[in-house]
C-alpha cells in the first residue's frame, strides 16, 4: 500500500522527484524511517557486521529511478550493487534531513551525483558527527576483515579510497 501510494504521489512526478530535497515533509519523514530500519539492521553501532538486506521496496524503487534515469530503461543491477546503492541512498536521505533539521549547508544532491560516495565523504568530513557515526556503523573503517568481499566492504573500501584521495 505504501509503495503504491509512493508512486502515484513522488514517482509519478518524474526521476527529479525522489531527490531528497524535493521530498515533501511527509515523504521525507516517512522514507526517513525507512532509512532508518534499513540502516540499523545493516550497520550496528559498534559492531562491524554485514547483511544481504536490499531495504524497503520504496527504497529500491527510489533507486532504480535514479538508476534508470543515469543509465536509461533495462538496467540490471547485483544484489550487491543494489544493497550499496541504497545505502548511499539512505545516507543521502539521512543527510537531507540533517540539512533541514539544522543550519549546516551543504551542495544539493542532482540526479547524477544522489549515488555518489563522494558526496557521503565530503558531507562526513564537514560534519564531524556524520562522519563518526558511519566511523561507529563500520560504513568507513580502516580496519578491515580479510578474506572475500561481499558489497559492504567494497563499499568501505570505495569510501576509504576517497578519503585518502583528498
Amino acid at each position: 500500500m505504501l509503495l503504491s501510494k509512493f508512486s502515484n504521489e513522488v514517482l509519478s512526478r518524474g526521476p527529479g522527484a525522489i531527490l531528497p530535497q524535493n521530498l515533501d515533509h511527509f515523504w521525507l519523514k516517512t522514507i526517513q524511517k525507512l532509512c532508518d530500519d534499513f540502516l540499523d539492521r545493516n550497520f550496528a553501532v559498534d559492531q562491524c557486521t554485514s547483511t544481504l538486506d536490499t531495504g524497503d521496496p520504496v527504497l529500491v524503487a527510489c533507486v532504480h529511478e535514479a538508476l534508470r534515469h543515469s543509465q536509461g530503461q533495462g538496467i540490471e543491477i547485483s544484489s550487491d550493487e543494489l544493497a550499496e546503492d541504497v545505502t548511499i541512498y539512505a545516507l543521502s536521505v539521512t543527510m537531507e534531513t540533517i540539512r533541514r533539521e539544522s543550519d549546516i549547508q551543504m551542495p544539493l544532491p542532482t540526479m547524477q551525483d544522489l549515488l555518489s560516495i563522494d558526496r557521503i565523504v565530503q558531507f562526513g568530513k564537514i560534519n564531524s558527527k556524520f562522519g563518526r557515526f558511519l566511523e561507529r556503523a563500520c560504513i568507513i573503517s580502516e580496519n578491515e576483515k580479510q578474506g572475500e568481499e561481499n558489497w559492504f566492504q567494497r563499499l568501505k573500501k570505495k569510501i576509504l579510497s576517497r578519503i585518502s584521495n583528498s
